[in-house]
C-alpha cells in the first residue's frame, strides 16, 4: 500500500476481535497517532447488586489511525488485520479516508456523552427535555419529557404520525 497523500486524514484499520486496546498499543509504540472511538456504558450487575460502569468501543473491531510515512509499519502490528479499502470493479480501491474534521466532531459527540448508555439522574429531568428509552417496546425511541413522576416519567414520542404519550418507569429511560 502507498503511503496516503493528506496527511491531514485519517484511515480505518480493523483489527481482531476484542483486541481494539491492544492494537492502539501497538500503533501508538510506533510512533502513530490513533484513535479508538468510545463509549460508556452503565448497568446494574444482579450477583454484586451494584451498578457498573464501564468503557466499549463505539464500532468494535476498527480504530482509526492518522496518516504517515511509515503506514506499512501499521499493517505489521499483530493485532492489525487490515485498512478498510473502497471496492472497484477491478478489486480493493484506496483507502477509506476521514476528515480530521469529522474525527474532531466524532472527539466532540464522545466528550459530552452523546454515545453513553449511563442512568439517568431523575432529579436533573425536567419537561420539554428529550430523552432516549433505554429497554421495552419501543427501545431507542427518543421523545419529549412530559411530566416527571417519583419513579415514572411520561413521555411524549411520535409514533405512525402522530403522538403518543407512554409512562416509562425511571430506570428505563436513557
Amino acid at each position: 500500500m502507498s503511503a496516503p497523500q493528506n496527511r491531514g486524514d485519517w484511515y480505518i484499520v480493523s483489527c481482531h476481535p476484542h483486541a481494539e486496546r491492544q492494537a492502539c498499543a501497538e500503533i501508538a509504540a510506533l510512533g502513530q497517532t490513533v484513535y479508538l472511538p468510545s463509549l460508556r456504558r452503565e448497568f446494574h450487575h444482579r450477583r454484586y447488586r451494584k451498578w457498573i460502569r464501564q468503557h466499549y468501543p463505539l464500532w468494535p473491531g476498527y480504530l482509526l489511525v492518522l496518516a504517515s510515512e511509515h503506514w506499512s509499519r501499521v499493517l505489521d502490528c499483530q493485532h492489525v488485520t487490515r485498512v478498510l479499502r473502497s471496492q472497484t470493479y477491478a478489486g480493493a480501491g484506496a483507502p477509506i479516508a476521514i476528515s480530521s474534521a469529522d474525527v474532531q466532531a466524532i472527539r466532540h459527540a464522545q466528550d459530552s456523552g452523546q454515545f453513553d448508555e449511563m442512568r439517568m439522574d431523575r432529579a436533573t429531568v425536567k419537561p420539554g427535555d428529550r430523552l432516549k428509552l433505554r429497554e421495552g417496546a419501543l427501545t431507542g425511541q427518543a421523545g419529549t419529557v412530559e411530566s416527571v413522576g417519583d419513579e415514572t416519567i411520561v413521555l411524549l414520542i411520535n409514533a405512525m404520525g402522530r403522538e403518543l404519550r407512554t409512562v416509562v418507569p425511571v430506570e428505563r429511560m436513557g
